[in-house]
This record gives C-alpha cells, sequence and structure tokens, in this order.
C-alpha cells in the first residue's frame, strides 16, 4: 500500500540554463549549463513526495526504450518510488524535452502533443493501485484516462487531487484539491493574468464550480486559496466560498521549472498530515519556493527537516499537527 497514487506524465529530458535572457528570433542565448533532467507533472510531484519520506506509486505513460528513458526509470526507482506499473515499450522513443531557462522564464519543447493527441501510448491505470493509496493524484491532460482514475478514485472514497483543469471541467468537479498555474491561465483564461476583476470572477467561478480546495498560484503574486461553495465545514478549512490570500515566498530563482508539480507535491504532503488549509498551502508554497533555488529543482527536492528550516528562517508558522 502506498501513502499517494500519481498517475501521468513521466518524462526525460535536459535543461538549457542560459547566460541572459531567452533570445529573440534569429537572436544567440549563451548556455552556461547543460542538466539530465527526469519530468513530467506526475512525476515532479512523485519525486518531491518521495524526498518528504512519502511511498508512492507512479503509472503513466509509456518509457522509451532508449538508454536515456531507462535512466529516468532507474533514477525513480532509486528514490523508492514504486514503478512497477510503468512499461518500457520496445522500439518507443518515449516522452522527451528540452527545458530552455532563463532564470526569469522557461520554454519547453516536447513531444507532449504525440503523447496526448494521437494513440494512446500508456498502459490502463491499475484499480487495484489506486485504490491501495490513500490519496490520489492525476494529471489532467490523459483524456478519459484521466476521468477514470478520477472517477476511480471517488469510487473509492480517496480524496482526488489535480491541477490546471478548467472550471466547467468533469475533472475540476470530482476534485478534492485542485491547484491552477498562471500557465495555464495564460493559456486557457489570459483575461485572468491581464485583469485583477476577471482574475476575482475566474476564482469565483471555481469556487461556484468546485466542491473542494482551490488554489490559485501566479509567480510571485499573492496566491488565492478557498473552498468550494458546497464544501461542508470542517476544522481546520477555510469557509466556504470565501478567497484567502498568503504571500509566496521570495527567492533567488535559478530555474522555476518543477514549481507547479512540487507545489501540488506540497499539498498531498499536508493532506497526509491532517494539516489546516493554510498550513498545507503555506508548506507547499515553501516547497515550490526552494525548488525554484536549485536545478532541476524536482530531481534534487528538498527535505522536510530543509521545508522546516525554510519556514522557520522566514518567521513563518510551523505546520500544526491535527
Amino acid at each position: 500500500m502506498s501513502d499517494v497514487y500519481c498517475f501521468g506524465h513521466v518524462s526525460t529530458g535536459v535543461i538549457l540554463r542560459l547566460k541572459d535572457r531567452f533570445p529573440q528570433p534569429d537572436g544567440y542565448g549563451e548556455v552556461v549549463q547543460t542538466l539530465e533532467n527526469h519530468s513530467g507533472e506526475a512525476t515532479g510531484s512523485a519525486l518531491v513526495l518521495a524526498r518528504l519520506g512519502v511511498s508512492v506509486t507512479l503509472e503513466g505513460n509509456w518509457i522509451g526504450d532508449t538508454p536515456q528513458c531507462r535512466r529516468t526509470l532507474e533514477f525513480l526507482r532509486s528514490r523508492g518510488i514504486d514503478c512497477s506499473g510503468l512499461a518500457v515499450k520496445p522500439g518507443y522513443p518515449g516522452v522527451t524535452e528540452i527545458v530552455v531557462s532563463d532564470g526569469e522564464s522557461r520554454t519547453v519543447f516536447g513531444r507532449y502533443c504525440d503523447l496526448l493527441f494521437t494513440t494512446p501510448q500508456w498502459e490502463a491505470p491499475s484499480a487495484e493501485r489506486i485504490g491501495a493509496a490513500k490519496i490520489v493524484c492525476v494529471d489532467p491532460a490523459f483524456g478519459d484516462t484521466t476521468l477514470f482514475v478520477a472517477g476511480t478514485a471517488k469510487a473509492l472514497g480517496k480524496p482526488l487531487v489535480t491541477c490546471d483543469a478548467r472550471a466547467d471541467s468533469e475533472l475540476a468537479r470530482l476534485a478534492d484539491v485542485i491547484a491552477v498555474s498562471g500557465e495555464m491561465m495564460a493559456r486557457e483564461y489570459p483575461a485572468a493574468l491581464a485583469d485583477p476583476v476577471a482574475r476575482e470572477r475566474l476564482f469565483a467561478e471555481y469556487l461556484e464550480r468546485c466542491a473542494g480546495l482551490v488554489v490559485f498560484t501566479a509567480g510571485s503574486r499573492p496566491l488565492w486559496y478557498g473552498r468550494g461553495r458546497a464544501s461542508a465545514p470542517k476544522p481546520g478549512q477555510a469557509a466556504a466560498g470565501v478567497r484567502c490570500e498568503l504571500a509566496p515566498f521570495p527567492v533567488a530563482v535559478i530555474d522555476s521549472a518543477g514549481a507547479g508539480d512540487s507545489f501540488r507535491g506540497g499539498l498531498i504532503y499536508g493532506m497526509l498530515r491532517g494539516w489546516s488549509d493554510e498550513d498545507t498551502v503555506r508548506f507547499a508554497s515553501a516547497v515550490g519556493a526552494l525548488i525554484c533555488t536549485t536545478a532541476p529543482g524536482c530531481v534534487n527536492p528538498p527535505t522536510l527537516d530543509q521545508v522546516r528550516a525554510f519556514l522557520a528562517e522566514r518567521g513563518a508558522p510551523l505546520p500544526v499537527e491535527r
């Protein structure tokens, strides 16, 4: 039995760190560091949770039949993650990506459209493994497979955590926790990034449609979180339909790749510990901030002691066990 079951992206790639800002078309960028990376939303969350001492089962897309992709699988196993449901597909090139990072932005080149919008390139999720976990985490982009994981979790009474699903989606309706990133807003709700009133309306829409905890993240802007209007009040939870704010932790950013995945991992850790919504969101924010101070972030996630020290150094309240 695992504490957490994760289903989603398992990718192999490299991070190219630039000396200066990302160049304009026909320009030039100086690469100061090339780093091997093991990435993907589910992978990032799984690595963060494993580092915090949580047992994790990871399922998702096929693993490529290449030395690089096999190294990703071995790396995940070396971190104590149960990868028995991940299949190495003979002849498959794998899901790969190249991330170009300049410290302030990141640009991703990958094979995700081929993965998600052609023929399915993954094994069916295991209902047995889902049922054996305390919390289920699913990436939003796998269509009917995502909804199978979500529906199975709900049928078995398992809390469901996801990210970046539209407010009007079935996944958002089912989720007990949904984290919505600035990247997703830029793609699906661009007005919400440019106009504070539009952002308020969007948050209100999520609270109207979602029963669980909704969290908006957007870089250096305050985090917004709240419980859906239909939520039943419980001790330590935010009041239903009320927006709460929490200032993010400023850090010197080396690379922001994986910040959202790690934030989701921090939320799940707080759920496992029974912390209040405020403590959980603050802890997740600290994890995400620490991830940004190293590269590749989710490959080198912080320990629980490091997160607690980070909070203590900034005079932030430490989470209270329940």
